[in-house]
């Protein structure tokens, strides 16, 4: 028999070992985009250890159940949405989408899958019991994502093309303000005690803080070029910020909302999640088709994990 298959099947199974070995470690779930698959990374072995098919064209972002059973994976590709069991991990149903169907947020009850979709410039809800949308929303140009505040009464909905920030009420999703941002707002965060909404706009190479309460700008923050995704820590001290014009992660300190450190990335990093207990970050790089595991508290790189190509969501089951 080929010495390379032999030698293979034996990585692969060893691999198999280790990952039923450390089996309560956290899993990273990462979409590649021009592979149409999913890459599901132990934490523990920092390593990929199984691909899936993700059940449609170019998966873009992915969001697990409140509840850890299922991930929603959105298609801009395909304009649709893959469910698909975190055990089993395979699809279990389809569904159609909006135009360049972006992303999923659940409400706080885990009822409703609010689906953004900026190619036609809408948000779809979608009762998750039955799979059906019960509503469909026109919104301003390009809706990306959506976050609910603390007390899960109001969502902020980013949009790239009005420059803004759409307030909505949670329960009936009509508008109630519009905070301007600046060209191509994209990510949103919280700080852990919900005072604080942090913005990036890409074009505008800054994050935007904005007091939640008053809705005001109280902060704009220049970081790296092209900044997209980001993420905060639970503990509310750092918000962490991929920068895909400069190959960079920028580090704000969020007590004085100052931007403390810059660390180099892999090429064009996309999107940004955190491990639990805040020591590691998980970051996309979508131009070498990698994910760069940084710790936080030496600012170095400590591993650098192959995945499919051009890997853009990302998403943390524990």
């Amino acid at each position: 028999m080929n010495r390379w298959i032999v030698g293979n099947t034996l990585l692969t199974l060893a691999l198999g070992l280790l990952w039923t070995q450390s089996a309560s470690a956290a899993e990273l779930w990462v979409t590649n985009q021009l592979s149409n698959t999913i890459s599901i990374i132990d934490t523990e072995m920092l390593a990929a250890v199984i691909t899936i098919p993700s059940g449609g064209r170019e998966p873009h972002n992915i969001t697990f159940s409140p509840n850890g059973k299922e991930a929603w994976v959105t298609h801009v590709g395909s304009n649709t949405i893959s469910i698909i069991d975190t055990v089993t991990r395979e699809v279990t149903t389809t569904l159609p989408g909006g135009t360049r169907t972006h992303a999923v947020t659940f409400s706080p009850s885990g009822k409703l899958a609010h689906i953004t979709n900026p190619g036609s410039n809408d948000l779809w809800i979608i009762d998750v019991p039955t799979r059906k949308v019960v509503e469909r929303i026109s919104v301003g140009k390009g809706p990306q994502l959506l976050l609910f505040s603390k007390d899960g009464t109001r969502a902020f909905l980013s949009l790239s093309g009005d420059e803004e920030v759409w307030v909505l009420d949670a329960a009936t999703h009509k508008t109630l303000a519009t905070i301007p941002t600046g060209k191509d707002a994209m990510g949103l965060g919280l700080g852990s005690d919900g005072r604080y909404l942090y913005i990036t706009t890409g074009a505008e190479n800054r994050v935007i803080v904005i007091e939640t309460a008053s809705l005001k700008e109280v902060k704009s923050i220049e970081t790296g070029f092209d900044t997209h995704g980001l993420a905060v820590s639970t503990d509310g001290r750092f918000v962490y910020v991929a920068n895909r014009g400069s190959n960079t992660l920028s580090v704000i300190e969020t007590g004085a909302h100052t931007l403390v450190r810059s660390i180099p990335t892999g090429k064009s990093p996309d999107m940004v999640a955190l491990s639990p207990n805040n020591r590691q970050i998980y970051l996309t790089n979508r131009g070498d088709d990698s994910i760069s595991v940084i710790d936080t508290a030496t600012a170095q790189v400590r591993a650098v994990i192959p995945v499919g190509r051009a890997p853009h969501g990302i998403a943390l089951r524990h």
